[in-house]
């Protein structure tokens, strides 16, 4: 996992260890008062605020070098209602209230206990408030819509230090913001209330496919594949799918390419997702393109309770440098199979580097505006159209500043926009995304960027709360950042320097 928290004192006992890249202070809450007096006391004193969960955060949006840091982990608490009525009247059949610290996999534990299933993310140790109110998309995504589209409430904390319950009727236009417009912009959450549905299962059909390295049929291979992701994602698949040098994954295949990964077919038949599957193995195994062997794998495997799944999914490990970029492709962008084999390579280039598509968004996400309270929300537009959000990363050694230099800038020049081309009008997922974007406010708010910039304006005049690249950021200037870093990359996780208000 990319580390943005540690960079001035990495977790490798053999480099310096600095605390120059951490908050001055750290406020531990533990409820809305200490949460109250953290945007009081940062509010009189201009002083720099970032507002931390669990630090599971891309693009570093919740470091910052000599800040006051909100810590909201222990702000604990789960609440289920089996008699919300606000939560039938959208689409749901309960409705839980969870605290800004919980995790997702404490969440789904307890969703199970109570049959029910909600919206949350794939591992377990992310929290539930950056990721919500930056969108979020999650396993079930493609059957129940976004993370921010289950959102009936919001117990918030704003910049002036009213602690206040918004939801369609109360202070509508910020409870809009906060529902896909991004956290550390417009107030900070102290808990919320989302829909819950029925228990969830499904048949996992695990697969890989096997080939030669970095060769023509495996970009053939991977073009053929996403070509295919409609169709399987209109039938009801959603997946995780990976694009990698064979020996990321078994070290004996060091000659080998692999596209691998798993569908998940929720409260379908096995009948159905063979029904589904099967002809893309028999096009893979006939295709003129596949002039060198494919060797598939592929089995099917009942799980009874997707939260249990979920709760129990192993936990990324953190400490790596590196950084994110990816684009969300819509049907158009996924049927040129030459220009989709062109930009798949160009997007990830020898050295080889991963190529991830998250299948999860499809007809839940599109459909999902029907059920949400206020009739809309601000999660980017482009995830309603599209189908798969492809991830592309780059990683060096921490602390070799130079290549971290060259890899960022061949990311934002080369790789982004070969995956761009694929959709020009689509975005990115702000929560993985690449924050040194040029075009962020188009990429990561579309449309919906200028009524958010109003809505910052209104209820956070003063800029108490600051990230990059959240809305508004540009406001601001940061001076005198780090003589190595890349001036793009000030203000991005540790790497800051003064911020200052644009006159």
């Amino acid at each position: 996992m990319v580390d943005y928290n540690d960079v001035s004192c990495p977790l490798d006992p053999a480099l310096p260890c600095s605390t120059a890249g951490y908050p001055a202070y750290v406020i531990e809450a533990i409820d809305e008062k200490d949460v109250q007096a953290g945007v009081n006391f940062a509010r009189e004193h201009d002083t720099r605020l970032v507002i931390k969960g669990t630090g599971h955060d891309y693009p570093g949006r919740s470091s910052g070098p000599g800040s006051l840091s909100i810590w909201t982990h222990n702000i604990r608490g789960i609440k289920i209602n089996k008699d919300d009525q606000y939560a039938v009247e959208y689409g749901g059949i309960a409705s839980v209230k969870i605290a800004a610290g919980m995790r997702w996999g404490e969440v789904y534990t307890e969703a199970a206990k109570h049959n029910l299933t909600v919206v949350g993310g794939a591992e377990p140790n992310v929290g539930v408030g950056g990721w919500t109110l930056n969108g979020g998309h999650s396993p079930v995504s493609s059957t129940f819509g976004m993370g921010a589209d289950q959102v009936l409430s919001l117990d918030i904390v704003t910049a002036d230090g009213q602690i206040l319950t918004i939801n369609e009727t109360s202070y509508p236009d910020l409870f809009w913001a906060l529902r896909g417009g991004g956290g550390s912009t417009f107030a900070i959450m102290v808990s919320m209330t989302v829909k819950a549905y029925p228990q969830l299962s499904m048949i996992m059909h695990s697969y890989a496919l096997v080939t030669s390295a970095n060769s023509d049929i495996f970009w053939s291979l991977a073009s053929y594949f996403h070509t295919q992701v409609p169709r399987i994602s209109e039938a009801g698949g959603a997946g995780y799918h990976y694009a990698l040098p064979g020996a990321l994954f078994d070290p004996s295949l060091t000659d080998s390419y692999l596209l691998a990964g798993f569908w998940m077919f929720s409260n379908k038949t096995e009948e159905h997702v063979n029904k589904t599957m099967l002809p893309f193995y028999a096009e893979v195994a006939g295709a003129e393109w596949a002039v060198d062997p494919v060797y598939p794998q592929a089995n099917n495997t009942f799980v009874p309770d997707v939260m249990t799944y979920w709760a129990n999914n192993p936990s990324e490990e953190g400490g790596s440098s590196g950084r994110l970029g990816s684009w969300l492709v819509d049907r158009p962008g996924l049927s040129n199979f030459t220009k989709l084999k062109e930009q798949l390579k160009k997007a990830a280039p020898t050295p080889p580097w991963i190529l991830i598509s998250h299948v999860v968004a499809g007809p839940g996400v599109r459909d999902a505006v029907e059920d949400i309270p206020g009739g809309s929300n601000a999660v980017l537009p482009a995830w309603r159209k599209a189908y798969t959000h492809i991830v592309t990363a780059r990683a060096w050694p921490t602390g070799n500043t130079a290549l971290k230099t060259y890899l960022t800038t061949e990311l934002r020049e080369s790789a982004m926009p070969a995956l761009k081309e694929l959709a020009p009008d689509s975005g990115a997922y702000i929560n993985e995304c690449d924050p040194s974007n040029p075009t962020w406010k188009h990429d990561f708010f579309g449309e919906n960027y200028e009524r958010l910039l109003q809505v910052k304006h209104k209820y956070d005049p003063h800029g108490v709360f600051w990230c990059k690249p959240c809305v508004g950021w540009d406001e601001w200037e940061i001076k005198d950042g780090p003589a190595d870093e890349d001036p793009l990359n000030w203000g991005i996780g540790q790497g800051s320097g003064r911020l200052c208000r644009k006159e």
